[in-house]
């Protein structure tokens, strides 16, 4: 993270203040708990932390108590409710069109297209 912009494989987001807040206290928290790791993956346990390797899908879901794929739907749908821009959630989660338009209509089963408030 750098600039307010978090980097991950190629693409840049744009952190809110609430984010960066705290995506900056984990890292800190990382720093202290693992300060010679030379793993590049965000999240690090006391077995990765010794090698470059990620956590395992299961240590995530673990800890996040639930899956990284239903968090990240869950974040989709969130930001198409929030902002209703199909050319912003295809950016910022790497969907193409079609893709953020089924989301779209996961929200919207009639085909009516509501304002972010949720009125017609």
């Amino acid at each position: 993270m750098r600039d307010g912009r978090l980097y991950l494989g190629g693409r840049v987001i744009l952190l809110a203040e609430p984010v960066r807040v705290r995506l900056a206290a984990y890292l800190n928290l990382r720093a202290r708990r693992w300060p010679t790791t030379v793993n590049p993956h965000l999240f690090i346990n006391w077995q990765t932390a010794t090698h470059t390797g990620p956590t395992s899908n299961v240590w995530a879901t673990n800890i996040l108590g639930i899956s990284a794929q239903a968090l990240r739907e869950d974040r989709i749908l969130d930001e198409v409710l929030a902002t209703g821009d199909l050319r912003r959630v295809c950016d910022l989660f790497g969907l193409s069109i079609a893709g953020a338009e089924r989301y779209l209509a996961a929200l919207d089963p009639s085909g009516i297209t509501r304002t972010p408030n949720g009125e017609p």
